[in-house]
């Protein structure tokens, strides 16, 4: 049995894996780029506090999932509610770390500068990009809720986490570049623009339910 749910959790994260990244890499690829402190131990330790965030949140959506199971399947309408509010949330994340980044001494961002510099800000991003209710997570909980169980909704979401992970390798190099000037502007740019693609999403999904 756990040999067969560590397969189909592998299988599944190594499959749809490059559909996260899709999704993550605009989070948090901009954040390290526009980082004002340059170096691959900087980038390496953002990294992984997102990546910390995106493991808890996998973690408690399998443990919750695999104990509740068909239970929430009928409940499966708050996504409906939570979507366009996870959208709207992280479209504003990214937009204030980057007008933080820009203007350090103008009052707003220099009492929002600490908090925003801060592993935690980076890390509950990381959460909220791991409760994203994509395809490939939607289908990972599906699975865990046909399969029953806290623990092997946990074990399945760990390996699919570590799977889907792998295509982020590359961020941990993102001190590299981020030496650069022009690189740190156009990361913050980027922020923006993912920032306001987000919030573009959150009404959309929003006026898509409601429709």
């Amino acid at each position: 049995m756990i040999p067969a749910l560590v397969g189909k959790a592998l299988l599944l994260g190594l499959s749809t894996g490059l559909f996260c990244a899709g999704f993550c890499v605009p989070l948090v690829g901009p954040l390290l780029l526009a980082d004002e402190n340059r170096s691959i131990r900087r980038s390496t330790s953002r990294v992984l506090l997102f990546l910390a965030g995106r493991l808890v949140a996998y973690l408690l959506f399998g443990l919750v999932f695999g104990a509740l199971g068909g239970i929430l399947s009928r409940m499966w309408g708050i996504k409906a509610i939570l979507l366009p509010l996870l959208y709207a949330i992280l479209g504003l994340l990214m937009i204030v770390y980057a007008v933080v980044q820009s203007f350090p001494h103008v009052g707003f961002c220099h009492a929002l500068g600490q908090p925003v510099r801060s592993g935690w800000y980076i890390a509950l991003v990381g959460f909220l990009a791991g409760i994203n209710l994509c395809p490939p997570f939607l289908l990972a909980v599906t699975t865990v809720m046909d399969i029953g169980g806290a623990l092997r909704g946990l074990l399945f979401f760990l390996v699919f986490f570590l799977a889907t992970s792998v295509y982020l390798l590359p961020l941990f190099f993102a001190g590299l570049v981020s030496r650069f000037s022009s690189v740190r502007f156009a990361g913050r740019v980027t922020a923006v623009l993912a920032g306001l693609y987000f919030l573009y999403l959150a009404a959309s999904t929003a006026l898509t339910r409601t429709g």
